[in-house]
C-alpha cells in the first residue's frame, strides 16, 4: 500500500514523505545533563569518522548509557517510531509495539564544523534530538541548519508555479527537539558559525516486527 494522503476537494498527496517534529518534555534539564556527559565523553574519547567533518562523533553505543536522562531520549524515540509506524501502516485507533533495533550516538560540532550529505542504510527510521546550537549569528543564517534534499531528482527541470517542488526542507536545532526522518532520505548539517557547541544525539532504527493491539488509556 502506497502512503497517501487526502486532501479536501480531491487532491491527494500521493508522494508524501513523513517526517516528524516534537518537542521532549523536561528539556531544558535533561540537556543540562546530557551537555555534560557528552562533552566529558568527547575529552577521552577519539572521533570515531562517519561523515562528520570536523567535531567529534561517539561511537554508536549512547543508548547504553546508564544515565537517566538518555533513557528519557530512548523513551521519546520509541514512541516517535511508533507514532510514524502507525501512519505508513495506516491504522488508528490501535497501539503499535513490535521488536526494534536502535543504536545512538553523539556528536559535537564547534565553530566550522559540519556534517556532508548522507543516508543511513540498513535502517527504517532515522533521526536526531538537539541538545544545544541554536544560536543566532549574524551574516549566517544556516548555521547549523539541518537540511533534507527533495528525493524526487526531477523535480527541478521545469518551474511551477509557488515553487513546491525541489526546495530543501530546514530544521533548526532548537534544544529539546526530537526530528525523525525515513533512513533513506538525503540530508546534511550546515557549518556551524556559534559561539559554543552544537550538541546533537543522532540514532538508527531498524523495525524487526510489528504487532498490533486495542489502545487504551496507558497508551495515551
Amino acid at each position: 500500500m502506497a502512503l497517501n494522503i487526502q486532501l479536501n476537494n480531491g487532491v491527494i498527496l500521493g508522494f508524501p514523505t513523513p517526517l516528524l517534529r516534537q518537542e521532549v518534555k523536561g528539556a531544558e534539564r535533561i540537556n543540562t545533563a546530557l551537555r555534560a556527559a557528552i562533552l566529558k565523553r568527547a575529552k577521552s574519547e577519539p572521533s570515531v569518522a562517519r561523515h562528520n567533518v570536523g567535531g567529534w562523533r561517539s561511537g554508536d553505543d549512547l543508548l547504553t548509557s546508564p544515565l537517566k536522562e538518555v533513557g528519557v531520549i530512548k523513551a521519546a524515540i520509541n514512541k516517535a517510531i511508533a507514532q510514524l509506524t502507525q501512519l505508513t501502516m495506516g491504522v488508528s485507533g490501535k497501539t503499535v509495539r513490535g521488536e526494534v533495533n536502535a543504536s545512538a550516538w553523539a556528536t559535537v560540532c564547534r565553530p566550522g564544523d559540519y556534517v556532508k550529505p548522507h543516508i543511513h542504510p540498513l535502517s527504517t527510521w532515522s533521526g536526531v534530538y538537539f541538545v544545544s546550537g541554536d544560536d543566532q549569528v549574524e551574516g549566517h543564517p544556516d548555521s547549523g541548519i539541518l537540511e533534507f534534499l527533495d528525493p524526487r531528482s526531477a523535480t527541478d527541470l521545469l518551474q511551477t508555479p509557488g515553487n513546491p517542488f525541489g526546495a530543501s526542507f530546514k530544521v533548526k536545532p532548537t534544544p529539546g527537539v526530537l526530528v525523525v526522518h525515513p533512513s533513506w532520505l538525503v540530508h546534511f548539517v550546515n557549518p556551524y558559525q556559534g559561539s559554543g557547541e552544537r550538541i546533537t544525539i543522532g540514532f538508527n532504527a531498524f523495525i524487526k516486527s510489528v504487532a498490533l493491539t486495542e489502545r487504551n488509556a496507558d497508551d495515551s
